[in-house]
């Protein structure tokens, strides 16, 4: 005869496998005994035989109905075997036979939520705890089930609730704390981590938490210290590493970042997200050929990823091989349906390369499948400008000042077409424009001093010219205007010391001629007759430079060598009135 009482103490007991071994043996003798049934079915659900539990419970259920427990365990061997169909149902037979049957209700909820049917969850969470109001997991089953419908506000109350019966719940205060964070509310947040910290201060995912939060605040150092404290805590976890590497770079810090993306293809050299973030910060801290060795890679082993190709072309931009910059972006064009951002770089790269037909041609077709690219609109106006077509120039820049009014490259380039239609007034207020939202830009000081000179405003183009060379003071085009400048201004010693500098970069044909000038000025002729006759060679029928040459002769009081060039002067053009009275005053 088989003990039940000793049967239910090892079980009583957790000793489960002795208490199995009585029951088989007592199956044996009495194999339709429901209670032997309904205890061999706990001892199988105690060591988690879910099949044979199930097997045993439905055989338990079939026989007495009415049996709320056996019912329950069934639904839990559903639940754990994955059938979530008939653990939902089988749990709605419970509370439908024991209505206040609280943990079939939390059971329920858990099954509710896995089947994504989240108000139903919170429907039966809430009847719940009408039976029993201070078992907070049902405050946290509605409050996760409002996150899974991103409801992250209604969320916010229920975990408080759980908080209020259960204040030192890690789970609930790093939930509430997401829901702050889905809210915008970083600072409540950060307060809900760190009191998570305080109850669990080894918990990694906390730590992950808060800097999360601070990398949202833009707060990118003090995100490190946190991530970094759950890459100790867990060094299994990748997404730590990743977060981490992603605030370092933008804190500057390109080489601890480079470091973790390095150890991190070491375990996943496949993934390109990873090289392309390495590559990144090799551009960042100035290894740009290591960059570029690592892009082509990329680029011939997978054409179709976009990115690397991209960055590819603009390192090449960058170093100047604008001729394998354009290949790369031809690739792109040919093998993928490039976004208007893609053919508005080629255009700008083409447009680099003076093949302006190509650019003129791309930008057309930017604004086609976006009219609302503003600088799209301003590239093209520059074109037009360059083709010397103004009413179409006027037309593209006026419509990108409608776009973005208050940006800094189309109010510059506006003034510079202004500039160039000498309508200089217009153009000043657009100089101003820019200036004011970028005060120290080289470019902008330089040409509202230009316009400055154009407008004979001598003293305010000094200024703004003055102001361009403490910024750049040897970049050879501000030189040359603040040569100009000085000759106008008649300080040509000033003229003479910037001229030189700005020739000795760049020995264009207006550069030299405007130095030769201010020798002439300042009496130093033959310096000057040097540089008009290497102009010369270059073009000899120029008449200015030929009628310069004579002067400098003349101050030279070599009159014979005036006259013979003066000659040249009228052999070109007759109706010289200023050479014929040279030749007057010198015979």
């Amino acid at each position: 005869m088989t003990d039940t009482n000793k049967i239910n103490e090892l079980i009583g007991n957790n000793e489960f496998k002795q208490a199995e071994e009585l029951l088989v043996k007592a199956l044996k003798e009495e194999p339709d005994n429901i209670e032997f049934i309904k205890l061999y079915g706990l001892v199988n659900v105690n060591l988690e035989k879910w099949q044979e539990a199930r097997s045993n419970f439905e055989t338990v259920v079939k026989y007495n109905p009415e049996d709320a427990v056996s019912w329950f365990y069934l639904a839990n061997c559903y639940d754990k075997t994955n059938d979530l169909i008939s653990a939902k149902n089988t749990y709605f037979n419970v509370i439908k036979l024991r209505p206040e049957y609280i943990e079939a209700y939390k059971n329920l909820c858990v099954v509710l939520i896995k089947q994504n049917e989240i108000d139903a969850a919170i429907k039966y969470a809430l009847k719940a705890s009408t039976y029993d109001s201070n078992d907070y997991i049902f405050d946290f089953i509605i409050g996760t089930s409002y996150m899974k419908l991103k409801e992250f506000a209604k969320s916010i109350e229920p975990f408080k609730h759980v908080l209020e019966k259960e204040p030192k719940n890690l789970a609930a205060y790093n939930s509430l704390g997401t829901a702050y964070t889905a809210t915008g509310n970083t600072n409540e947040a950060l307060r809900c981590y760190k009191k998570a910290l305080e109850i669990a201060p080894a918990d990694a995912m906390t730590y992950y938490n808060i800097g999360s939060v601070y990398q949202i605040q833009q707060n990118h150092e003090e995100a490190c210290g946190y991530f970094k404290k759950a890459c100790e805590l867990d060094e299994e976890d990748e997404s730590f590493k990743v977060a981490l590497a992603m605030s370092e770079v933008k804190s500057g810090q390109y080489r601890e970042a480079a470091e973790i993306y390095k150890s991190l293809l070491t375990l996943h050299p496949e993934k390109e997200n990873y090289k392309y973030n390495l590559v990144t910060c090799y551009e960042s801290m100035g290894q740009i050929q290591t960059a570029i060795t690592m892009l082509e890679s990329m680029v011939f082993l997978n054409q179709k990823f976009i990115l690397p190709a991209q960055k590819l072309a603009n390192l090449y931009i960058k170093t100047n091989q604008l001729s394998k910059a354009k290949d790369i972006y031809d690739k792109i064009l040919l093998k993928n349906n490039p976004t208007a951002e893609i053919m508005h770089q080629y255009a700008i790269l083409s447009s680099s390369l003076c093949d302006t037909d190509t650019a003129e041609r791309m930008l057309k077709k930017v604004i086609r499948m976006n009219p609302d690219i503003a600088k799209a609109h301003k590239d093209l106006g520059i074109i037009y400008l360059n083709k010397r077509l103004f009413d179409y120039a006027e037309e593209e820049f006026k419509t990108a000042m409608q776009l973005q009014p208050n940006d800094f490259e189309i109010l510059f380039e506006y003034g510079n077409f202004l500039y160039s239609i000498s309508k200089n007034n217009e153009a000043e207020r657009y100089y101003r424009e820019a200036l004011d939202i970028e005060p120290e830009n080289v470019l902008a000081l330089t040409f509202m001093a230009l316009n400055k000179l154009t407008l004979n405003q001598l003293d305010a183009a000094k200024d703004y010219i003055s102001k361009a060379l403490k910024i750049n003071p040897h970049h050879e085009y501000i030189l040359f205007c603040a040569g100009r400048i000085a000759y106008a201004r008649k300080e040509f010693d000033e003229a003479k010391h910037y001229l030189i500098h700005a020739v000795e970069q760049n020995p264009d044909i207006e550069t030299q001629n405007t130095l030769a000038l201010t020798y002439y000025e300042l009496g130093e002729f033959e310096s000057a007759i040097r540089i008009f006759e290497n102009l010369l060679a270059k073009k000899p029928d120029n008449i200015s430079v030929l009628m310069s040459i004579a002067k400098c002769y003349a101050g030279l009081k070599n009159n014979d060598k005036a006259l013979e060039y003066l000659d040249k002067v009228v052999t070109i053009f007759p109706e010289d009135e200023e050479a014929h009275e040279l030749i007057r005053k010198l015979s």
